[in-house]
């Protein structure tokens, strides 16, 4: 990819972007929901035994379910697109 190719349309760059999305989106999810296993860490000691544990779990719940939805999401944003490129070719070889 070019640079003139932003500017021209003649070429996708969404379907090259969703890759890397997905990886920060993936390291995001993951890190932000550690930390918050850590806060209901200390939140065992200083808060309440069950309101640590309650955070504690919400976080290992909150990174499986996020990170099952991103790939879904992912490869739908992905499907979508093959979806539009086969089409695209169908219609333009019938004229």
């Amino acid at each position: 990819m070019e640079l003139g190719d932003l500017f021209s349309f003649d070429k996708k760059i969404a379907p090259s972007i969703i890759k890397p999305i997905y990886w920060i989106g993936l390291v995001l999810i993951v890190f932000v929901n550690v930390v918050y296993f850590f806060f209901g860490f200390g939140k065992l000691f200083t808060v309440g035994f069950f309101t640590g544990v309650w955070d504690m779990l919400a976080a290992i719940v909150t990174i499986v379910f996020g990170v099952l939805g991103l790939r879904i999401a992912t490869e739908l944003c992905l499907a979508i697109f093959e979806i539009h490129d086969k089409t695209a070719s169908n219609s333009t070889t019938q004229i």
